[in-house]
């Protein structure tokens, strides 16, 4: 069933969606799913590591994703689905396939990462096209529900030195994720912060980092999701 919100973002789409095509959908374990999407509409285009482009599903209005490249002589971009749960973003994602035509909005700033000052990075599954982003080894931190399945994405995109934290029931890993954070930034001093993925865990590190009295010279946060909550990004 379309819902309202949906069915606004589809008109609106006619005027400032770009045309795409799904060319290639694999699985990657069980938890992610790579894309490429491909058209004219998407060359030429400006885009910087970190920003966000949003696809439009017909019955469920817009889902935000980081790319994983964009080419724009080619006009081509890359994509990383995280398969959970039975959301409409996840479904659409586990049975999208090669040829299907899409409208996407965007790329649109979001976070920036990498460049000159590498940050060091908190996320989860949803942030490792922010991750391959911010490139370094020993900068980056992952609270995840599967280590194996999210280990053998990152081994997929090549990402080394990414630490992983086992999501456990009430924030019972809360310290281990704040621990791990602070050994990064104490690891590379004068690093800018980036905190990204699950609303709590942001705010959690956070208030961690602060009861130690453990800073960074900037922070930038960006909540891509919360238990019962949509339309974050």
């Amino acid at each position: 069933m379309t819902t309202a919100k949906a069915a606004v973002q589809g008109l609106l789409g006619r005027l400032f969606f770009r045309d795409t095509t799904v060319t290639h959908a694999e699985d990657v374990g069980r938890r992610f799913r790579r894309l490429v999407l491909s058209g004219p509409a998407l060359r030429g285009v400006e885009w910087t590591p970190g920003d966000k482009l949003q696809i439009f599903l017909p019955d469920a209005g817009t889902r935000t994703y980081t790319p994983l490249r964009w080419d724009a002589s080619t006009g081509e971009t890359e994509l990383l689905a995280y398969l959970h749960g039975d959301t409409p973003g996840a479904r659409w994602a586990r049975t999208v396939r090669a040829g299907a035509a899409l409208q996407i909005f965007g790329p649109r700033s979001s976070l920036v990462v990498g460049g000159p000052s590498p940050a060091v990075m908190f996320g989860d599954e949803t942030s490792l096209a922010l991750a391959r982003a911010n490139g370094e080894p020993g900068r980056t931190v992952l609270e995840v529900s599967e280590p194996e399945e999210t280990q053998g994405a990152l081994d997929a995109l090549g990402l080394r030195g990414v630490r992983l934290v086992t999501r456990r029931a009430d924030d019972a890993h809360r310290e281990e994720l704040v621990d791990a954070v602070a050994q990064a930034l104490q690891a590379h001093p004068g690093a800018p912060l980036v905190l990204s993925g699950r609303a709590a865990a942001i705010q959690g590190v956070r208030q961690g980092l602060k009861a130690r009295g453990t800073a960074a010279p900037a922070l930038k946060t960006r909540a891509y999701w919360a238990p019962g909550k949509v339309g974050m990004d």
